[in-house]
């Protein structure tokens, strides 16, 4: 017991050791803390869809190359005050279609819904399951083929 707690004890004294000194929030921008922003930045464009997650990377390899902690939103700041970031953001193009259009269930489905005629999740479930899973013998695969052909010729 005592062993165990010296080892929580100095796990919970110690912080993990990143190499990193944390500070304040402030950074001056020289010249050289600038390009390693830039530096910071290769690959990763803080703009569109995935800005975030570029935002991710950037601040981490920043932090890493000038030694300390600094936040994201320091960085989005200081880009804020070089670039507009919102135009920069709205003139990205996105990866994907990303259309607009007007929806509507057909009445049939919302009248089910309402009259409670859908199957519960777990039905839908165990039959989705039952569609996926091959049979475990042959006496099962006929069954199921049986099945499917009488339940085929009944909707036609």
């Amino acid at each position: 017991m005592g062993e165990a707690d010296v080892t929580l004890n100095q796990t919970d004294e110690k912080p993990p050791d990143s190499g990193l000194v944390t500070g304040d929030d402030s950074v001056v921008w020289s010249h050289e803390v600038e390009v390693c922003l830039f530096h910071a930045m290769i690959g990763h464009k803080p703009v569109g869809v995935n800005r975030h997650f570029h935002m991710i990377c950037i601040r981490d390899k920043f932090s890493q190359n000038i030694g300390r902690q600094v936040s994201s939103s320091v960085i989005w700041d200081h880009l804020g005050t070089m670039y507009d970031m919102q135009a920069l953001h709205e003139s990205e193009i996105l990866p994907f279609p990303n259309t607009e259009k007007s929806f509507s269930l057909p009445d049939d489905i919302i009248q089910e819904v309402k009259e409670g005629k859908l199957g519960s999740e777990e039905e839908t479930k165990e039959e989705f399951r039952m569609e996926r899973e091959p049979p475990a013998t042959h006496e099962e695969a006929e069954l199921c083929l049986m099945s499917n052909l009488s339940m085929s010729l009944y909707t036609f």
